[in-house]
């Protein structure tokens, strides 16, 4: 289930048992705090009715069993909450730890609560649904499917964020925070909420422009590398130059500045490859991985470039890649590697 539908059902009935699984900690950490809230009216409450197992510290299964099976003593319910849980991996992680007929009164627990008790377990790990745990979970209670959202997928998200907000975001502005996040390797919703989160204190209005959210942004190493991208794909090289240079200062901001290049470059080049089969405009946007804006703006910006540039920058790149984790070399070469790509 999706975060906004488990979000929905929640309000409806509280399950007595839930799955939090997936990459996006955003999402898990969202909707373990929605279920506690429905389940604790106070702190005091929660502090003597929650009991947290983290499987990092190595907890025997069998603690689990008994936790979930204990009746509340100083509370209205019992509330196990189960971190980083290994149980939904393969075979190879949890059942050479723990027994099957351990994994069985599991089930036959989870199989039958007594009313006050409730059970969530929590893992970045994608669950092996095949698992007899997992399908059990899914049919009495409720799996959060907590995959992150792919660039292209954020104008919901966005929206419904500037609602919980009470505000609003000009055109400029929203094109702007998509470019942006366009760029990021892997969209992390907890650090894009957390900084939208900035930019409400310091707006005048209830409407956010493109200067306010950049003055808040810049700070952030992947976002002050937007400019940097946005000049190596108008094929400005004085510019591109210039911002790359204040860019090198550290070898953490290069490695940075280095996966922004290499995704952005490898963007390009699948823009090339599939315009030339006939994928044209915000038709690029599904295959891209893309909004579709970002997307044709992508495919305009890789007419620039011939393939065979393009196919060589990426040479360049892994090179200086190697040189720069290996301790070889350092940010001369992808000082090379952006001079023949941009004079090309």
């Amino acid at each position: 289930m999706k975060f906004k539908d488990f979000l929905s059902a929640l309000k409806i009935e509280v399950k007595h048992v839930y799955l939090l699984a997936g990459a996006e900690n955003y999402y898990i950490d969202r909707a373990r705090e929605a279920i506690l809230s429905r389940l604790f009216k106070s702190k005091s409450a929660r502090n003597e009715g929650l009991t947290t197992l983290d499987c990092d510290n190595k907890i025997d299964l069998s603690e689990i069993i008994n936790a979930v099976d204990t009746a509340p003593l100083f509370s209205d319910v019992n509330v196990v909450l189960v971190k980083n849980a290994t149980l939904f991996k393969g075979k190879a992680v949890d059942e050479e730890k723990s027994s099957d007929k351990q994994i069985e009164r599991l089930i036959d627990v989870l199989k039958n609560m007594l009313d006050t008790n409730y059970v969530i377990f929590t893992t970045n790990d994608a669950p092996d649904k095949r698992k007899k745990l997992y399908k059990t979970i899914e049919k009495l209670g409720t799996v959060l499917d907590a995959e992150p959202l792919r660039s292209y997928q954020l104008e919901e998200w966005l929206t419904d964020k500037l609602r919980s907000l009470n505000m609003t975001m000009d055109a400029d502005a929203r094109r702007y925070f998509n470019e942006t996040a366009a760029l990021m390797p892997e969209v992390s919703l907890g650090l894009l909420d957390n900084e939208l989160d900035k930019v409400s204190l310091y707006v005048r209005s209830n409407r956010i422009t493109r200067a306010e959210l950049e003055r808040v942004l810049a700070s952030l190493p992947e976002i002050s590398n937007f400019a940097l991208i946005d000049a190596i794909s108008d094929k400005n090289f004085g510019k591109a130059m210039r911002l790359f240079s204040m860019q090198n200062d550290d070898v953490k901001n290069l490695m940075i500045t280095m996966a922004l290049l290499v995704r952005q470059v490898r963007m390009l080049l699948r823009a090339k490859i599939l315009m030339e089969r006939g994928v044209k405009g915000k038709a690029l946007g599904e295959p891209l991985g893309l909004n579709p804006f970002i997307a044709q703006k992508t495919g305009d910006a890789s007419k620039k470039f011939s393939r065979e540039a393009l196919e060589t920058a990426m040479i360049d790149l892994a090179e200086a890649d190697y040189g720069l984790k290996t301790g070889r070399a350092g940010a001369e070469l992808i000082e090379r590697a952006m001079m023949r790509l941009l004079l090309s």
